[in-house]
């Protein structure tokens, strides 16, 4: 999460000398990154990455807290002013108002009714430190929503009184199919289980903690505002925001989990901010659902484990400065050391590891020892399977393939009818895992073919196959497609891959789904399936499959080692008329498989239905004569007529 921070604003809560560049500088080192600062008029902002555990850090207050606790580090006085505000407004009558709340779904709602709106310009002060922000001013009432909810660090809301005929709030789950209009006109359809307010009419008013709705929004018209501050359950409001493709400001801030003791500080301050501009009154109770509040707990930790995790010994005295500085409560006994959580960390902070770390940003993780690893190194995995993987990738790649990557979350028309679909995917075109990586290939070819007349795309990746009750089988597969190519060319490339691999592998014709009638083969070691190969119904696109695990299977790294014969081969080339459709791939296994001193055949030319076969003749145990050669030839022309009716070209 990003968030941009006006330095003037931070200096409202930071008493120190330090210029802009000093706290980029340093917080840096010990803290949120400063990624850029830039001035703009009379002002500095500064460009703050804050990590997704540190919500508390993403306010003004929040980040003014975390100066001051790191700046004197290095040797730059800094002090936290404490946040004032008065919690004694007065009432000038008692409207009415219900809340009807559900602790499982809220964990502390406040409101206020606030009347006689007499202004709705906002300030510039205001407006600027808003933009500043990254937010756009709208009107007075909207502002101080935003402005609370920046310098406070908890989302606030402002509902119109007088559209609210029941005057009540019901806090409860959604049922399906239901709608909600936002503010900005969009309808929307609920999946069940969100959280809302209900008027107790059966209507909804809003979608809390994420973006208000049309009906009871506030304009220009509006004099009474219902001020209203809830602190939500962070799980149903990500899983709400996700599945809707809300992603509001105060969705990402609720879904990490807001401290809700920080309800308290935001009403007031909002009370008094409505006082101050929109010259407006309170005119009821100050109502306050706080059922189960934060009790503080602590986590213990001994001294032992913090030097020890630190490479330092650091003294008790500074330990605690360290702790203090950073609102928690250290106390010693001997030596272990008692801390006690703030509120505003209770998620962070709870394990003594979590301690640890506080400790070590604060004391600089740039003044901890630089020390390399003692003792042997780590023996590789036994029997890794990355090596392999990084081995199959880098063999395809050298006849040319080029790795893609596309994305596991794929539309319905991309997976079989079985496929898993998510609960809350983020669009119609990532709501499915996918079953094969064939029709995102597909997919890529259409994204390139203008690029280049031949290529080969390929990728390695898990698909997923569902199992009944249970999580998917997760399956590594490798899959590629040949784009223009000659079909005996990528053939031949997917042998001299499984040849580089060690594999001994045996191409059967056998029909699939997804490849033309007879143009498909199955690859196989023994009985044991191992991929497909063939042309798809786009005879410009080859497709292969395999599964990795299979592939990994009968991998040898190594293969055996089998001595050079003595005695010199005879070479001689064949050339033979093949009937249309002849299975060739067979006939060469036939050839090779004919006679014990045939040591190798490869095919050596094509002219339509000519083949040249190379033949080699070798015995171990001797040297062959050429009569020896005449009478196999004799035998073997003759076997292959038989089966294969081929002719030998005179």
């Amino acid at each position: 999460m990003n968030i941009t921070i006006s330095d003037n604003w931070i200096r409202e809560f930071l008493e120190t000398p330090a210029k802009p560049n000093e706290i980029a500088k340093y917080v840096s080192l010990c803290g949120p990154s400063i990624e850029r600062f830039q001035k703009i008029n009379d002002d500095t902002v500064y460009h703050i990455e804050i990590t997704t555990n540190r919500i508390d850090t993403f306010s003004v207050y929040g980040f003014a807290r975390e100066v001051s606790a790191i700046l004197p580090r290095f040797k730059i006085p800094a002090k936290l002013k404490p946040y004032e505000i008065n919690k004694n407004p007065k009432i000038e009558e008692d409207l009415n108002f219900t809340i009807i709340g559900n602790d499982k779904l809220v964990k502390r709602t406040m409101g206020v009714v606030l009347t006689d709106i007499q202004n709705w310009e906002t300030p510039s002060w205001m407006e600027k430190r808003l933009i500043s922000s990254g937010l756009r001013s709208l009107n007075a009432v909207v502002d101080i929503t935003n402005y609370v909810m920046l310098e406070v660090g908890h989302p606030t809301h402002a509902f119109d009184y007088d559209r609210i005929s029941s005057k009540k709030f019901i806090i409860r789950e959604s049922k399906k199919g239901e709608t909600i209009t936002t503010f900005d006109g969009k309808t929307y359809q609920l999946k069940g289980g969100d959280i809302v307010f209900d008027d107790g009419d059966g209507n909804i008013v809003d979608l809390p903690g994420i973006i208000g709705t049309q009906n009871s929004v506030v304009t220009n018209n509006t004099k009474r505002v219902f001020f209203f501050i809830d602190n939500n359950n962070p799980a149903k409001i990500r899983s709400t925001s996700m599945s809707l493709a809300i992603r509001t400001l105060a969705a990402s801030i609720n879904e990490k989990g807001v401290d809700p003791e920080l309800g308290e500080i935001a009403i007031y301050k909002g009370i008094e901010l409505f006082q101050k501009i929109c010259k407006a009154k309170v005119s009821s109770r100050i109502f306050d659902n706080y059922s189960n509040p934060y009790k503080e707990r602590s986590v213990r930790i001994s001294k032992n484990f913090i030097d020890q995790s630190l490479g330092v010994k650091l003294n008790k005295e500074e330990i605690s400065k360290y702790l203090t500085s950073l609102e928690f409560k250290p106390l010693w006994q001997k030596d272990y050391l008692l801390v006690k959580i703030p509120s505003f960390r209770a998620l962070d902070i709870t394990i003594p590891e979590d301690l640890v770390e506080e400790i070590a940003r604060i004391y600089g993780y740039h003044n901890l020892p630089s020390k390399l690893m003692s003792g042997d190194l780590p023996d590789p995995l036994y029997k890794s399977r990355f090596k392999f993987e990084y081995t199959v990738k880098n063999i395809i790649r050298a006849f040319g393939g080029v790795e893609i990557y596309t994305l596991s979350l794929v539309p319905f028309n991309f997976t079989d009818q079985k496929a898993l679909k998510l609960t809350n995917p983020l669009g119609k075109e990532t709501e499915y895992l996918r079953t094969s990586l064939r029709l995102s290939l597909i997919e890529a070819y259409y994204e390139n073919k203008n690029t280049a007349e031949e290529f080969h795309l390929f990728e390695m990746a898990n698909v997923y196959l569902p199992k009944n009750n249970n999580l998917p089988d997760e399956k590594m597969q490798i899959a590629g497609i040949f784009c223009n190519y000659n079909y005996r060319k990528a053939k031949g490339i997917i042998e001299s891959v499984l040849k580089e691999l060690n594999i001994d592998a045996t191409f059967t014709q056998k029909d699939n789904k997804y490849f033309q009638p007879s143009k498909g083969l199955m690859i196989k070691n023994k009985n044991d399936c191992l991929g497909i190969l063939g042309i798809l119904e786009n005879p410009e696109l080859i497709y292969y499959e395999f599964d990795i695990e299979k592939l990994y299977k009968y991998y040898k790294p190594y293969t055996s080692f089998k001595s050079i014969s003595k005695y010199p081969p005879q070479i001689e080339d064949l050339t033979l008329i093949l009937p249309d459709r002849t299975k060739v791939g067979e006939l060469v296994q036939s050839i090779k498989s004919f006679n014990r001193i045939i040591s190798e055949v490869e095919i050596k030319d094509i002219y339509q239905n000519a083949y040249t076969f190379r033949i080699k003749y070798q015995d171990p145990h001797k040297t062959l004569n050429d009569e020896e050669i005449k009478n196999l030839r004799i035998k073997l022309l003759h076997f292959l007529k038989e089966k294969y009716a081929a002719i030998l070209k005179e």
